[in-house]
């Protein structure tokens, strides 16, 4: 496929996927979806790849979904429909099954999807000029993508209502305390930095990358910790039986670094 609205980038084991549409703020299409699931896609098939970071091009990460478009299927009578949130196999169940990391690396603005598609990432930065928007009420709409689940997760029940019901929007040090972002960086040091995050997964064995993020993507809103714990040792238990783990014991005591499967 030739990308039109992404742009893929190779630093070394890390694909950068930078959103392109800079004269529209890199709003959200149908187009971009399509090519960034092709994209991320393609780099989860390649051994060669650990992580994945999304950034975005100019001065906006991404400025929400192209309205214009929903004017036009408006004008056409029909409803308007957000591109990532349709279907059961939509953004969030695509990316959730996707077993390399994945790094949000926000330069800009993200508004509306803009957001909301970063939530379900393993990772997220933000540059010092980023700010953040969960604008759905503007439009007369409800948080999507399951924001309305994720975002009480990372940053609280009543921040989250706060930030919804009121559309303003969040600065990145706002963003960072409220634990959204996990750190804020100058503009000119966030890809270096979300690239170095990827190296440091790097280091370590992929399987037990995928297995580290399934067991958190299952775990993390159970209550019932004995079956929490039921999962860790069902996942440990077939972590031991393979040679990374042999590989990462002998490395320990050897005092070397592991080569561990690719």
């Amino acid at each position: 496929m030739e990308y039109q609205n992404v742009l893929v980038e190779q630093r070394e084991s890390v694909t950068v996927l930078t959103l392109n549409r800079p004269e529209r703020l890199n709003a959200w299409n149908n187009e971009m979806m399509f090519e960034l699931r092709d994209a991320v896609e393609r780099a989860n098939a390649d051994p060669s790849v650990s992580a994945l970071v999304f950034t975005g091009a100019g001065r906006a990460y991404c400025s929400g979904a192209d309205i214009g478009g929903w004017a036009q299927q408006i004008a056409a009578g029909k409803a308007a429909l957000g591109s990532a949130t349709a279907g059961e196999d939509n953004w969030v169940a695509f990316l959730r099954r996707m077993p390399k990391p994945t790094i949000a690396a926000v330069n800009g603005v993200a508004v509306g999807v803009g957001v909301t598609h970063i939530l379900p990432m393993d990772i997220r930065i933000a540059s010092e000029n980023a700010k953040f928007g969960f604008a759905f009420v503007r439009m007369a709409l409800v948080p999507e993508l399951g924001s309305s689940y994720f975002l009480p997760q990372l940053v609280g029940l009543g921040r989250a209502r706060e930030w919804c019901l009121t559309a303003r929007m969040v600065e990145a040090d706002e963003a960072e305390r409220a634990g959204l972002v996990s750190e804020v960086v100058a503009p000119e040091r966030l890809l270096d930095r979300a690239v170095e995050l990827g190296q440091m997964i790097a280091q370590h064995a992929p399987a037990a990358v995928a297995r580290v993020k399934r067991v958190l993507d299952m775990n993390a809103t159970d209550s019932d910790v004995p079956s929490v714990m039921l999962r860790e040792n069902a996942q440990n238990t077939a972590a031991r039986l393979e040679p990374d783990h042999a590989e990462a014991v002998a490395a320990f005591t050897e005092k070397r670094k592991p080569n561990f499967r690719r």
